[in-house]
C-alpha cells in the first residue's frame, strides 16, 4: 500500500529535523581539549631543573618533598624543593590552572535550545516553537582556541613563576651563607684587634707609644666589636626571609644549612644562551600564547556579532499544528561590532609588542647575569692569585718587624685589616658567584651544566656549554632535560691563624 504524497513529504521533513537535531547533539557533546593542569607544570619544571611539585597541597599544611629533611642540614637543592612544595604565594598562583581549565570547559559548551509554549485560550489555539542560536556552532571553535591558548599561557606563566621562586630561594640561601661567613670573619677580626689592643696597652705602660696611639687601637677594637654585633643580627633577619620563601611558616626549629662549594668559573657563549632563552624560556612561550589568544579574540570579534537563530515553529496548519522551520538573523545596518573589533585589534598589537618586550628583557637578563658572573670570577682570581699572597707576605713582614721594634703598631694594624678585608671580600665574592649563577640559570630557563671545576679566573681553551653543544639547540619549545651538575671548586686558600704577637720593650725606630 503506497504512502500519499503529503504524508511522505511530512516524513521527509521530520527526518530532516531529526538529522539536524542529532547533528547539533553530536557537536554539543564534543568536549574541549584537555587544559594543562599541575602535572603539566610539574613535568616542565622537572625537564628544566629536575624539581617536581606535589600532586595537591592542602592549605596551611607543610609537606616535605621526598628526600628532603630539616634535621640533617638543608642543602640548596633541598631548600628549593621545599619551597616549590610549600611556598604559599606559589601555591596560590597554581590555582590559576583551575580557573583556566574552567574557562576552557565553558568555551566548549553550546547554548541550550529554548522552548516557547502558548496555552490555548478561548478563540486562540495553543502553539509552541523551538529555537537555537546556530551561530554558536561556528563560534565554538574560535572560543576554544582562545581559551586553550590562555590555558597554555597560564601553564607557561606558572612554570616561569616556579623558576623565579627557585632563583629567589637560591639567592636567599646564598645571603644566609654569606652572613654566617661574615660572622666568622667578624669574630676573627674581634680576636685579632683585641690582641693588638692588649699589646698596645703593654707598650703604653712601657712608654713606647703615646696615649693617643693606644686610644686609636682601643677604638679600632671596639669598632670591630660593634661591627660583629651588627653582623650577628643580620643572620636571623636573612634566615627569616629564607624561611618565608621555603614556606616553613610557624615551624621554629633551627634552620641549619649545609652549603656546597660555590659554582666553578667557566665560560659560555652568552649570545647562544640568550638566543636559546628567547626561544624556550617559559615567559617567552607565554607571550607567544598571548598573541595566539589575541588573534582568536580578534576573529571572534569580527564574527561574534552575527546572530542566526534557528526556529522550529508549530503555530498553524490546515488541520492541526504543523512544525515548520524558520530563521531569524541580524541585519548589519548600524552595529557591526566596530568598537569590539577595534579593541581586539589593539589588544593583539599590545600582545605582539609585549612579546618583543619579553624577548628583549630575556636577552638583557642572560647577558647581564653572565657578565656579572664573569665579573665575580675575574675579581676572585685576582684576589686569590695576587692580593692574598701579597697581603699574607706583608703581614708576616710586619709581624717580624714589629717583634724587632722596627715598625709601629699602626703598620701591623693596617696589614691585619687588609688581611681581614681580603677574607671578607672572598666570602662576598663566593656569595656573588652563588647569586649570579642562580640568576643565570633562571635567565636561561634551565640548569646550566658546567664542566669539571676550574680555578676561578682560569680561562678554558675553548668556550664550554651551549656554544659547542648541538644538543642545546632545541627544535621544540620544551628544552631537553639536563641533570643538575654538581658544582665544585677548589677550596679557598686556608686562612693562617694570626701568630701571637710577642712584644719586647724595645723602642721602635723612627
Amino acid at each position: 500500500m503506497g504512502v500519499s504524497a503529503p504524508t511522505g513529504k511530512r516524513m521527509r521533513v521530520a527526518g530532516g529535523y531529526v538529522t539536524f537535531a542529532v547533528t547539533l547533539a553530536l557537536v554539543g557533546c564534543q568536549t574541549a581539549p584537555p587544559a594543562p593542569d599541575q602535572t603539566v607544570v610539574t613535568a616542565r619544571l622537572n625537564d628544566r631543573v629536575g624539581h617536581t611539585l606535589p600532586a595537591r597541597a592542602k592549605p596551611a599544611a607543610f609537606t616535605l618533598p621526598p628526600g628532603a629533611a630539616l634535621d640533617d642540614g638543608v642543602t640548596e637543592d633541598e631548600a628549593v624543593a621545599i619551597a616549590l612544595w610549600n611556598n604559599a604565594a606559589f601555591q596560590e598562583l597554581l590555582v590559576d590552572l583551575g580557573i583556566a581549565r574552567s574557562d576552557l570547559i565553558q568555551a566548549g559548551l553550546l547554548p541550550n535550545p529554548e522552548v516557547v509554549y502558548f496555552w490555548p485560550m478561548a478563540d486562540k489555539p495553543y502553539k509552541y516553537l523551538f529555537d537555537l542560536p546556530i551561530e554558536a556552532l561556528w563560534l565554538r571553535p574560535i572560543r576554544i582556541r582562545s581559551a586553550a591558548s590562555e590555558a597554555t599561557r597560564t601553564a607557561e606563566r606558572l612554570t616561569q613563576a616556579g623558576l623565579d621562586l627557585m632563583r629567589d630561594v637560591r639567592q636567599a640561601y646564598a645571603d644566609v651563607v654569606l652572613a654566617n661567613e661574615r660572622v666568622r670573619v667578624a669574630g676573627d677580626s674581634v680576636k685579632l684587634r683585641s690582641r693588638i689592643a692588649e699589646l698596645a696597652e703593654k707598650r703604653l705602660k712601657a712608654g713606647d707609644i703615646s696615649p693617643q696611639e693606644a686610644a686609636t687601637v682601643r677604638i679600632d677594637a671596639l669598632q670591630a666589636e660593634q661591627d660583629a654585633a651588627r653582623i650577628g643580627h643580620e643572620v636571623p633577619i636573612l634566615e627569616e626571609r629564607l624561611r618565608n620563601l621555603m614556606g616553613l611558616g610557624s615551624l621554629r626549629d633551627p634552620l641549619v644549612l649545609d652549603p656546597s662549594a660555590p659554582p666553578p668559573c667557566v665560560t659560555f657563549d652568552p649570545d647562544t644562551l640568550a638566543r636559546e632563552a628567547a626561544a624556550t624560556r617559559p615567559d617567552a612561550l607565554a607571550a607567544a600564547q598571548a598573541v595566539a589568544a589575541a588573534e582568536a579574540r580578534l576573529r571572534f570579534a569580527r564574527l561574534g556579532w552575527v546572530r542566526l537563530l534557528g526556529i522550529a515553529d508549530a503555530t498553524s496548519g490546515k488541520e492541526s499544528h504543523v512544525l515548520g522551520p524558520a530563521v531569524r538573523f541580524t541585519v548589519p545596518l548600524f552595529n557591526r561590532n566596530q568598537g569590539g573589533i577595534a579593541r581586539a585589534e589593539a589588544e593583539l598589537e599590545r600582545a605582539v609588542r609585549n612579546r618583543q618586550t619579553v624577548e628583549y628583557q630575556i636577552l638583557l637578563d642572560v647577558r647581564r647575569a653572565y657578565l656579572q658572573y664573569r665579573q665575580a670570577c675575574a675579581e676572585l682570581a685576582v684576589l686569590r692569585t695576587k692580593v692574598r699572597p701579597e697581603v699574607e707576605a706583608a703581614i708576616r713582614r710586619a709581624e717580624a718587624a714589629y717583634r724587632e721594634g722596627n715598625v709601629t703598631i699602626f703598620i701591623v694594624l693596617e696589614t691585619t685589616r687588609q688581611l681581614l678585608d681580603s677574607y671578607l671580600r672572598e666570602a662576598q665574592l663566593h656569595g656573588d658567584l652563588r647569586r649570579f649563577w642562580a640568576e643565570l640559570e633562571r635567565s636561561v630557563g634551565r640548569r646550566v651544566a658546567g664542566p669539571a671545576s676550574r680555578v676561578p679566573g682560569e680561562e678554558p681553551d675553548q668556550p664550554t656549554g651551549p656554544a659547542n653543544d648541538s644538543a642545546s639547540k632545541f627544535d621544540t619549545p620544551q628544552p631537553a632535560p639536563i641533570v643538575p651538575a654538581s658544582h665544585s671548586s677548589p677550596p679557598a686558600t686556608p686562612r693562617p691563624e694570626p701568630e701571637e704577637l710577642k712584644w719586647t720593650p724595645v723602642r721602635a725606630k723612627p
